[in-house]
């Protein structure tokens, strides 16, 4: 595999042990054949999955890269609201000059990109007249001007999980920042909820002014960093 995937500093080299240590309590209904929890693990274990992120991110920044480590549900803090951007697998790792790379991968089958900025935002307004939190409408304004640099009605109709996805990954100290979106078609996939999120994100992008460099590759200047995304459909075996 080449890489040292740990959690909490326990290594993991199996399912199963990716299975006990990060699928454990709320969190074990998630772990299920054709899950995008397990589609994503088994990837990474059984599917030489690393090699294939490997060599596409390689090409993309035109040089080679090693991944260091991997840590899944690694969670990056990107402000001081709460908790941080839970990534489904984090990798460190340096290109052939020495630039640190980070990639921030989030595993998908059917799942959507989560409610509306609209939608979390009402919650996070209720929450705060109702129980004096006002950390949820703290955060949702700054991730707003972090995307977006201005207000625009329209940015609610959004999707809030790309919001905070991409603050959790250019958070992370690097060179070089990747988000990852796998979509992993399992026996659960279905192609009418896929291709609604992929136009969810598109929405998103479009948004941001971001790039196609080529195909489902883009190119974001986020707060004055440089995000590269990448949308990837696997077929797994």
């Amino acid at each position: 595999m080449g890489i040292k995937i740990e959690f909490n500093g326990n290594p993991i080299s199996n399912l199963s042990e990716w299975q006990n240590l990060v699928y454990t309590g709320i969190k074990k209904k998630e772990w299920k054949k054709g899950s995008s929890a397990y589609s994503l693990a088994d990837y990474i274990i059984n599917q030489n999955g690393v090699e294939e992120i490997r060599t596409q991110i390689a090409r993309i920044v035109n040089e080679d890269v090693t991944f260091e480590k991997g840590c899944p549900d690694y969670e990056a803090h990107f402000d001081d609201y709460g908790r941080g951007r839970a990534h489904d697998l984090a990798i460190w790792g340096t290109t052939q000059s020495g630039k640190k790379l980070f990639l921030g991968i989030e595993a998908k089958v059917n799942e959507s990109f989560g409610d509306t900025i609209e939608t979390a935002y009402l919650n996070a307004k209720i929450n705060s007249e109702i129980f004096d939190k006002s950390n949820g409408k703290k955060r949702i304004e700054g991730l707003l001007a972090f995307n977006f640099g201005e207000d625009n009605k329209d940015d609610y109709q959004l999707r809030y999980q790309l919001l905070f996805s991409t603050a959790g990954t250019l958070c992370v100290e690097a060179d070089i920042h990747i988000m990852l979106i796998l979509v992993f078609k399992t026996h659960s996939f279905n192609k009418n909820k896929v291709k609604s999120n992929y136009n969810e994100l598109q929405k998103f992008l479009k948004r941001t002014d971001a790039k196609e460099s080529e195909k489902d590759i883009f190119q974001l200047t986020l707060d004055n960093k440089e995000l590269i995304l990448i949308y990837k459909k696997i077929a797994l075996q």
